[in-house]
């Protein structure tokens, strides 16, 4: 288990198959420019299904540049038809900006000092 918290990136199975999640720095930069914000004010419109594929979008095209957005949305759908919730694919995605270095999930509620 502990060899896992190291990881640099979350694993994410759905469809039979497995996803590397991990921000990095470009695929933040796209995220941000497709939210209209930062990353930080993008996890507070993560009740938003159009930002949870968005997130999920950039969190997977980072380590798979071949990953679109209709896979994406195809990935999400078949997270919920597995018997995935909004509220375990927010635990993943704010798990995945974790192992990315981004912030701990704990800071959602305050904002990041500069």
């Amino acid at each position: 288990m502990d060899k896992e918290k190291n990881m640099p990136f979350t694993l994410l199975t759905a469809g039979g198959r497995e996803y590397m999640l991990r921000l990095t720095a470009m695929s933040a930069i796209k995220l941000e420019e497709r939210l209209g914000g930062s990353v930080y004010s993008g996890l507070k419109r993560l009740d938003e299904i159009t930002v949870m594929v968005e997130f999920l979008y950039a969190l997977t095209e980072g380590l798979s540049p071949d990953f679109t957005r209709s896979s994406a949305a195809l990935l999400f759908d078949d997270f919920i038809n597995e018997g995935g919730t909004l509220r375990k694919m927010n635990m993943i995605i704010c798990e995945a900006l974790e192992r990315s270095g981004f912030f701990d999930c704990g800071e959602q509620a305050a904002q990041p000092q500069s």
